[in-house]
């Protein structure tokens, strides 16, 4: 029997269906990355001139952006096949998407800033070995195409083959990925600033939950890139979590790939990362 965990907290075992006593069977809706909404986000410098690396930066595409937003991110995801390979791996379909809003806005109709999607699949596998005194939990491989869904100079979008490994220890948990991308003529050097691989430490402290995200370009000298994201998720009452965010590199969204950015926001979640 697997050990409960406070605060809805659950296992890489139980959140991926890893054992026979944890699956949950095909096409049922579960989550995947956190679900929050950030009412308050503050940006220390806003990107008012977003522009693809590369080409002319047009000084009539100057937007006024207030440094103070709203920020909300809704992730789920459904297993579409079970045990179909030699009777283990399983079949996955995820869709994340994180959308800025200008809420506070009135000068310009309060509009959205920026959305991106991203639907993925992913091919997942169990494991069960030791690494460093981490219990390695599942690998595996995923298709991930990531997009803001506009067009001409404001287009962003990539497609990756990303492959991964979780491993897990008590109240921690560790995910490493590394990606190969494709289909990348809008923005041919987002490698370079948003990364070329991330990790990611979940760590159960009491009742909250900190998540440490980091992405690098894997390069040096000019084109060493990346960014980092702390995540705490804290108990209010009953159900009710707040959430702080801090973000600080590039990527922060997919218009600001190329330009760096410190961001603080603070709100509520309904699923933590695990």
């Amino acid at each position: 029997m697997l050990p409960k965990k406070p605060n809805s907290f659950q296992t890489l075992t139980e959140i991926w269906e890893l054992e026979p006593d944890t699956q949950k069977g095909t096409f049922l809706l579960s989550k995947y990355k956190p679900i929050y909404v950030l009412p308050f986000r503050y940006t220390i410098k806003p990107n008012e001139l977003p522009y693809n690396s590369g080409t002319e930066v047009v000084s009539d595409k100057y937007v006024h952006i207030d440094d103070l937003e709203t920020k909300f991110q809704l992730s789920f995801k459904v297993k579409l096949a079970q045990d179909i390979i030699f009777g283990k791996g399983d079949l996955w379909m995820a869709y994340s998407q994180k959308s800025f809003w200008q809420i506070y806005n009135s000068e310009f109709s309060r509009p959205f800033r920026e959305t991106n999607y991203e639907p993925e699949v992913i091919l997942n596998f169990p494991s069960n070995f030791n690494f460093f005194g981490l219990d390695g939990k599942m690998f595996g491989v995923s298709f991930n195409h990531q997009s803001n869904g506009r067009t001409q100079t404001l287009s962003r979008s990539w497609n990756r083959i990303i492959g991964f490994a979780a491993f897990e220890n008590k109240n921690c948990s560790f995910i490493v990925r590394a990606w190969y991308a494709f289909q990348i003529n809008e923005n041919p050097d987002i490698k370079d600033y948003t990364g070329r691989a991330d990790a990611t430490l979940v760590y159960l402290l009491n009742k909250n939950i900190i998540t440490i995200h980091g992405q690098h370009s894997l390069r040096a000298g000019s084109l060493n890139h990346g960014q980092i994201q702390v995540d705490w998720g804290f108990p209010i009452k009953g159900n009710l979590r707040g959430h702080f965010q801090f973000f600080d590199g590039y990527g922060d969204t997919m218009i600001d790939y190329n330009y760096k950015q410190t961001v603080f926001g603070i709100g509520f979640s309904f699923a933590e990362f695990l």
